[in-house]
């Protein structure tokens, strides 16, 4: 062996263990970095004419498990719809209270019989009443405040969307730049593990939000495709994801028709056709339009059963009360003593009445003035009961119609009108009606004469976008929990409340200020079991009480979260367990980087000694030639 080949042999040892050891170092100095993998210096004989010449630099590669990543990406997205869904749902426990919280909606229902108990033990009592009407405003105001948290929760999902969208474009333009500079440096033979470092890192955080799929070619460029399969990074190309952020939620607004998905390459103009919500199977994304679209308003229709059916049942049994708002007058612009809730498209459809109906005009005594009136059981029509009304009123009142069809009743002052149904016990005394009220040529069965057209209601429910009132089979129910409240009338004057019905023989008829009979009923109807309706993602059919039906919404919704919670947990855990694995494999470990550091050092000395050696032996052979 020549000795220019020996000096040659040791200098590319020197540069190679030169370049192990920058390796190492740099290894060393990132151990704490988050998303750094551990680099390997790859080295190979150098050969000239099948003749050994040393050593040199084959590559500087990541020491990295693709099977693991790829598992540790996956995992990622599926911890990332965990952890929003366990995030939301635990806040929508804080809606209904605790079990032995005072505030707590089951408890709010359940102090209201409590009031209306009061008032039947005592009716003639104004401080009970002022306390009854004042507890229903509180079970309304405890519907409106926990519709209008879900309605923000909703918002606050659709702005965390647009800001997902936000982020997740931002790391798709760093994958797509990275795999601009990918080619030219594999050309080059340049290390590319770094950069390949930053688009993992980029990738992972996209796969926090949405379910992605990915592959590398030949040239080191990475393809990312939705977990639908719609590519959004090709080469240096990265696709823009959009979403219109909403500055109102309501109840009545839903995906598609009001908000907004994700939209991929929509150029401004959101469509069906670029509306890829769809493929977005899973992560944060997901969770998010999970809760905005399905969860929470599943939600909101319990609630809105729940506020309806109060509102049902205790406005049948307020209505059988005569403590209806005294007349202050006859003229067209004096107000309504009695103003229906009940909108007709047409006032002439057929109408059939169970029983008949007794009418009795009272004075401020509550005693009758001049004989009672009828309003005869069998076939009918709104308009013909609201002329049998307005005909039985002569001069001490009129019977007619609003602008919006509504029966508006007015009275001569200190007068009140009460209506006493003759129908069976078995319904409380309330008339059964039977009218097409929602138009599907099937007849609706109503109870309670004043009941039907809303004369003497307890809770209105105004719909979330105008028109009619809401009411049983009339208008929009969804979202009513937002609305919910008490006649305006009886907030200004709780002595309104009924409290008695009409009670004497004909034509002796009376309302004594003692009887209790309709406040005892609105009290036990806290007690009696309803059917309520199955809710699609919420709780199943079932016949219960009210409070009981409050309970049921807390307990299904809790166990829902609890199962999230569990999920969560698990999910945690395997992404600890698989990032550990990660890391065991491309984590950098400082002792194991220090052993080899120790050896390189002694091959780099080892080198440095053979060129010294070889120095020598030039400088020998120079001074035997002089």
């Amino acid at each position: 062996m020549s000795l220019n080949l020996a000096l040659n042999n040791a200098l590319s040892g020197l540069q190679v263990n030169q370049s192990a050891l920058t390796v190492i170092s740099n290894n060393i100095a990132n151990v704490n970095t988050p998303e750094y993998s551990r680099k390997v210096l790859q080295q190979q004989t150098r050969t000239l004419a099948n003749i050994g010449a040393g050593v040199e630099v084959s590559g500087i590669n990541r020491q990295v498990n693709e099977f693991l990543q790829r598992d540790l990406i996956a995992n990622t997205t599926v911890l990332g719809y965990a952890n929003v869904t366990t995030e939301y749902l635990n806040r929508t426990q804080t809606l209904f209270g605790s079990v032995g919280d005072n505030n707590a909606l089951g408890n709010s229902l359940t102090a209201l019989a409590t009031a209306f108990e009061d008032v039947a033990v005592s009716p003639e009592i104004s401080a009970h009443q002022f306390t009854a009407v004042n507890q229903a405003i509180s079970v309304a105001q405890r519907f409106n405040q926990m519709q209008e948290n879900i309605e923000d929760m909703r918002l606050q999902a659709d702005i965390e969307i647009n800001n997902a969208v936000t982020i997740i474009n931002q790391q798709l333009e760093i994958i797509a730049e990275i795999n601009s500079k990918m080619p030219q440096a594999l050309s080059l033979e340049q290390p590319t593990g770094d950069l390949e470092d930053a688009r993992d890192a980029a990738l992972k955080k996209v796969a926090d939000y949405m379910d992605v799929q990915h592959f590398v070619n030949t040239d080191g460029e990475m393809t990312v495709l939705t977990g639908g399969g719609s590519q959004i990074v090709s080469g240096p190309n990265a696709s823009v994801l959009e979403h219109s952020q909403s500055t109102l939620i309501t109840a009545t607004q839903s995906y598609p028709t009001n908000l907004s998905g994700v939209h991929l390459n929509a150029g401004g103009v959101l469509t069906p056709a670029n509306d890829i919500t769809s493929q977005i199977l899973s992560g944060r994304l997901n969770a998010l339009f999970e809760m905005r679209d399905v969860t929470l308003p599943s939600l909101t229709a319990q609630i809105d059963q729940l506020a309806a059916s109060t509102r049902d049942q205790l406005n049948r049994a307020h209505n059988r009360g005569a403590n209806t708002p005294f007349g202050q007058g006859t003229g067209a612009a004096d107000p309504a003593a009695m103003l229906g809730t009940r909108a007709f498209t047409n006032t002439a459809q057929a109408l059939t009445l169970g029983s008949d109906v007794t009418m009795v005009i009272l004075d401020a005594d509550g005693n009758a003035v001049g004989a009672p009136g009828t309003i005869s059981a069998g076939a009918t029509t709104p308009d013909a009961i609201r002329n049998d009304i307005d005909t039985f009123l002569g001069g001490l009142g009129s019977a007619q119609w609003t602008a919006d069809n509504q029966m508006e009743i007015k009275l001569a002052p200190g007068h009140r009108l009460a209506f006493l149904d003759n129908g069976p016990a078995t319904e409380a005394g309330d008339a059964q009606i039977d009218f097409d009220a929602d138009g599907d040529a099937t007849p609706d069965t109503f109870f309670g004469l004043s009941n039907f057209f809303g004369l003497n209601n307890l809770y209105e429910t105004p719909q979330l976008a105008g028109g009619v009132t809401a009411m049983e089979l009339q208008g929009d129910q969804t979202g009513i929990s937002r609305t919910i409240r008490v006649r305006s009338d009886l907030v200004d004057s709780p002595e309104f409340l009924s409290r008695g019905r009409i009670s004497g023989t004909s034509p002796d008829l009376v309302l004594g200020n003692g009887n209790n009979e309709v406040a005892q009923e609105i009290a036990d109807i806290f007690g009696e079991n309803f059917v309520f309706a199955s809710i699609a993602n919420g709780p199943p059919g079932l016949t219960t009480s009210l409070s009981g039906y409050a309970g049921t919404i807390l307990s299904y919704n809790s166990a829902i979260t609890s199962a999230a919670e569990s999920d969560a947990e698990y999910q945690t855990f395997l992404h600890q367990d698989i990032t550990t694995r990660v890391l065991s494999e491309s984590g950098v470990n400082v002792d194991e980087e220090l052993s080899n550091m120790v050896i390189f050092q002694n091959a780099y000395q080892a080198s440095a000694r053979i060129v010294q050696t070889a120095n020598e032996m030039f400088d020998t052979l120079l001074s035997l030639g002089n």
